[in-house]
């Protein structure tokens, strides 16, 4: 569920990074051929903090199937906090009115003990998944929803141009956070399907920012020994 991608399609808006899937990071390269792109199992857990979140701030029952998590602690050398992403799913079109795959990226102050959620619409609460971002031009069932954060649908005549497997992606989004210098945090970056393992789900993250940026570890230090 977790790899790095390397793109040169015009039509995806970044260049490298790292891919967490709720399927296998191996099939999400495009074109957009497969009718049903659904590498999960039904006995692959999904993730509370994510269900909780959905659950808290749409009201939604997710109970999530196929979590992939990474997640790591680190100490900022600067206030400066910020990467690019862009969330995918083969749910777009046909399953969007119904699945509510969704991810979240979790900040924590582990002083405080306080936790945001990085992965949502700008100025808002809102997180970010299926149920929360989608045109109806590609399901007239339900209704739009933030359709400006929507970014391309991949199906029908767009699937052999585009650079992955998944029916649909948002817009490039943006995660912000002001941290405290010198004091530890910890990220826990999570996607999940929606109520069952069908229809994959994923989340890029580009390159350059997910390294958290120089200006939050400091320069890169290589340290040499010679003897003579």
């Amino acid at each position: 569920g977790i790899g790095y991608f390397e793109n040169t399609n015009p039509n995806f808006p970044l260049k490298s990074g790292v891919i967490l899937s709720t399927g296998s990071v191996m099939s999400a390269k495009g074109p957009n051929a497969e009718p049903e792109l659904s590498d999960g199992t039904d006995s692959w857990a999904g993730d509370t903090d994510l269900d909780n979140i959905i659950m808290t701030n749409l009201g939604i029952t997710m109970n999530s199937k196929n979590a992939t998590v990474l997640e790591f602690d680190f100490i900022p050398l600067s206030s400066n906090f910020s990467f690019d992403f862009v969330f995918a799913s083969e749910e777009y079109g046909n399953g969007q009115c119904n699945f509510s795959d969704a991810f979240a990226f979790l900040l924590t102050n582990t002083v405080t003990n306080n936790t945001t959620n990085l992965a949502i619409l700008p100025s808002t609460t809102t997180p970010i998944s299926v149920a929360t971002v989608r045109d109806r031009s590609y399901n007239s069932l339900c209704s739009d929803e933030n359709p400006d954060y929507f970014g391309r649908f991949n199906g029908g005549s767009n699937a052999d141009n585009s650079a992955t497997n998944f029916n649909g992606q948002t817009a490039l989004l943006k995660a912000t956070s002001n941290l405290v210098i010198n004091q530890k945090y910890h990220l826990k970056l999570v996607v999940a399907d929606g109520n069952d393992f069908k229809y994959d789900s994923a989340v890029f993250i580009d390159g350059e920012s997910f390294s958290i940026g120089k200006s939050v570890l400091g320069n890169d230090v290589i340290s040499t020994s010679i003897t003579s």
